[in-house]
């Protein structure tokens, strides 16, 4: 019983450690965005 209750506590805290560092990560002012610049994919010509 009482290992389930560490293992409860640590996925608690594991997850209020993760949803903040994913708000972290989010942007709301826009002022950077993460883009994934990529070149053209290249269309085959027909014969």
């Amino acid at each position: 019983m009482k290992t389930k209750k560490y293992l409860v506590a640590i996925a608690i805290f594991g997850g209020m450690l993760f949803l903040a560092q994913a708000a972290n990560q989010y942007n709301t002012n826009a002022e950077q965005t993460a883009k994934i610049e990529r070149k053209p994919f290249p269309v085959p010509r027909s014969l």
